[in-house]
């Protein structure tokens, strides 16, 4: 079996624990702990040894706990080669393209530098037996209709409703980081570094009220979240359908003529200054 559990850590950051027990003795994968507190308080509660780390980008909300958890654990910490100097603790640099498997789980490296110049996704393509939310406010829960999904997982690149900032990279990177995400599976869980659900789809109301997919996101958020409280991961093919940026990025709103670059660019420097 194989089990997703998210762990709420900050303020509105989320750690994933991947388990395995497909393979003697289980195996335990983390994606981009911000500190190692919570991920060592889990490993103890669930009698579980560490076996990777997964860093998407070197942002400290996303690889502040791997030199703790490494120390601690010797467990391998995976993350891109080409911004090893900024990944602290890296023992192995992935390439874009790279397919590897740690603790019996096989993952892709996928380009979605924009965010962060060297910022990649995991895509995991095996189907996700149990999904377990747990946002900041709310209780562990199991959620069944996450199950039996692959999984993206995709730092601060793609958000529910929404997608990271450009910190480092430009309007051609941020097209091609949601082409390159667009193209993965409709089923994939996408598993996202912040509960940023809620605020993305007030903009996204704001700039597509005439797509009735988004407003009734919107409107169901607090259903969707439940007793979890959180609302991601969310489903790729959801986003497609409600995630302005990718509804922009296949023409779905906006001018439909013109370049689609500059109407993508356009739409995150709306959003970076949106208040709702």
């Amino acid at each position: 079996m194989k089990k997703l559990v998210q762990l709420p850590v900050w303020s509105d950051n989320y750690v994933y624990v991947l388990e395995n027990d497909d393979v003697t003795g289980g195996a335990v994968v983390v994606v981009d702990p911000c500190e190692a507190a919570p991920v060592l308080a889990w490993l103890e509660h669930a009698g579980r040894a560490l076996d990777a780390v997964l860093c998407t980008h070197h942002h400290p909300d996303h690889v502040g706990g791997n030199l703790e958890l490494h120390e601690r654990t010797g467990c391998t910490v995976v993350g891109p080669e080409r911004d090893r100097d900024r990944i602290p603790g890296l023992t192995r640099g992935v390439d874009v393209g790279a397919v590897f498997d740690v603790g019996g789980l096989g993952f892709r490296v996928l380009d979605v530098a924009a965010h962060t110049r060297g910022h990649i996704a995991f895509a995991f393509d095996e189907r996700i037996d149990v999904v377990v939310r747990h946002g900041h406010a709310g209780l562990a829960s199991v959620v069944a209709h996450l199950a039996q999904r692959p999984a993206l997982f995709v730092g601060d690149s793609l958000f529910g409703a929404g997608c990271g900032r450009l910190f480092e990279g430009s309007a051609e990177d941020l097209h091609r980081s949601l082409s390159t995400l667009a193209a993965e599976d409709d089923d994939a869980l996408v598993c996202c570094a912040h509960e940023y659900t809620a605020a993305n789809l007030a903009f996204a109301v704001s700039v597509a009220p005439h797509i009735a997919a988004v407003v009734a996101r919107r409107d169901g958020l607090q259903q969707e979240m439940g007793k979890a409280r959180s609302s991601v991961p969310s489903i790729l093919g959801v986003e497609k359908q409600t995630n302005p940026f990718l509804l922009a990025l296949h023409q779905q709103i906006g001018p439909q003529t013109g370049d689609v670059v500059a109407r993508i660019f356009d739409l995150r420097r709306q959003k970076d200054s949106f208040r709702a």
